[in-house]
């Protein structure tokens, strides 16, 4: 499913504070897996007989997705 091609380099935050310590990173532009880039498939429109651009699901016609990557700070239990 997922490779590392790029790192992201964790340090713990200096003070963290009660509640939730979280952060988030968003990386970008990543080519859409099940539409191979290209944000469409050809289909036919109900009714009619004409192959029509059919966004992909996945998506939604961008082409693109982006990983939301979320870090949860919490203290170890030993």
């Amino acid at each position: 499913m997922s490779r590392i091609k790029k790192q992201l380099a964790i340090c713990p935050p200096a003070y963290m504070c009660k509640g939730p310590n979280r952060e988030n990173f968003v990386s970008t532009g990543h080519k859409c897996g099940y539409c191979k880039g290209n944000g469409w498939f050809w289909g036919t429109e109900e009714g009619s007989r004409e192959d029509v651009h059919v966004s992909c699901p996945v998506c939604g016609g961008s082409g693109e997705l982006d990983a939301i990557i979320t870090v949860d700070w919490k203290p170890s239990s030993k």
